[in-house]
């Protein structure tokens, strides 16, 4: 709430109120210019699509190569050496896939088709 008072008293033009004792009037017009740019949550795409993803786990997750499309290298040699640990690695993988809890390693969201 202070914060909203003070940028309130910012745009009015009202010095008194809007600037602490510690900060200047130039600090705090710069973080209100740094925090007004940011409308819209971040969100973070890089080019993942779901519908690929699982039609290569079905079919090419045996050897690891939807993990290894996804960043999890480590995981992806892991499951290739061991063939999808005989297939049960390879149908959690799928399960996981689906009830979304197999993501990106790069924490990014998966692209949308239109």
């Amino acid at each position: 709430k202070q914060w909203y008072q003070r940028r309130v008293a910012i745009t009015a033009g009202d010095p008194e109120n809007s600037v602490p004792r510690d900060r200047t009037q130039k600090e705090i017009k710069d973080e209100l210019l740094f925090l007004s740019t940011f409308t819209e949550p971040c969100i973070k795409y890089s080019g993942h699509y779901f519908q690929s993803t699982l039609i290569m786990s079905i079919l090419l997750g045996i050897i690891g190569v939807d993990r290894f499309c996804l960043g999890w290298t480590g995981i992806g040699v892991g499951k290739m050496l061991t063939l999808g640990g005989l297939g049960i690695w390879w149908l959690i993988d799928i399960i996981l896939l689906i009830t979304g809890n197999l993501t990106p390693n790069d924490k990014s969201n998966w692209e949308r088709l239109y």
